[in-house]
């Protein structure tokens, strides 16, 4: 099989089904230039899957997860519990162009972190306005101040209720639209589907 040339640093390989896969080592964009390079790459594919047209206005809000007790990491703290939380503010998106991002982070001191879902919605007017898709990468660019906070103690306290590898993932996912089959029922979002492949539960 031809060997493939590294992309942004990465090395490039064949899965065992002919898939090509990148050995991408981040846990967070800004880690090296190397890892913002290639979250950007993937921004961008996403936005151009859109098919938006630039320039157009945003608004954008927030939807926090305080985990409370334990069932509500069992049911949000995952992939399938973000579309949950999209179902929930169905309302606001039906009929709109919205994309979504979610967010893992602990408040100082905290034993679990919050789980944030920032949506960011095209308007007619009244709000950001976005000149292209660069622009738009830096606008919902999530910053991680502590690049260290999936420690052994937190990982071992998540791993009663949830697959944190789906969680220390999170910060790698790009931007996602989100999308209404014939139904009205909004679909499956495609990397955060694949971020739940070959995991242990």
């Amino acid at each position: 099989m031809k060997k493939l040339k590294p992309i942004f640093g990465f090395r490039v390989n064949y899965d065992d089904g002919g898939n090509i896969e990148v050995d991408v080592s981040c846990g967070f964009p800004q880690e090296k230039k190397n890892c913002q390079e290639f979250y950007n790459r993937m921004e961008l594919l996403k936005i151009d899957e859109s098919k938006i047209t630039f320039p157009i206005m945003i608004k954008d809000w927030v939807v926090t997860i305080n985990p409370t007790n334990n069932e509500s990491i069992m049911e949000y703290y995952k992939m399938e519990g973000i579309k949950k939380v999209l179902e929930e503010h169905k309302s606001k998106l039906t009929g709109k162009t919205t994309f979504i991002k979610p967010e893992i982070h602990y408040p100082k001191k905290a034993k679990y972190p919050n789980l944030i879902i920032h949506f960011y919605q095209l308007v007619d007017e009244g709000g950001v306005e976005i000149y292209d898709e660069y622009d738009l990468i830096d606008y919902c660019q999530i910053f991680y101040e502590n690049t260290k906070q999936f420690t052994e103690k937190r990982i071992a306290d998540l791993e009663k209720y949830v697959n944190t590898e789906e969680l220390i993932r999170m910060p790698f996912l790009p931007i996602e639209l989100v999308r209404f089959d014939e139904s009205g029922n909004i679909m499956d979002f495609e990397q955060h589907k694949i971020n739940t492949i070959e995991l242990p539960f």
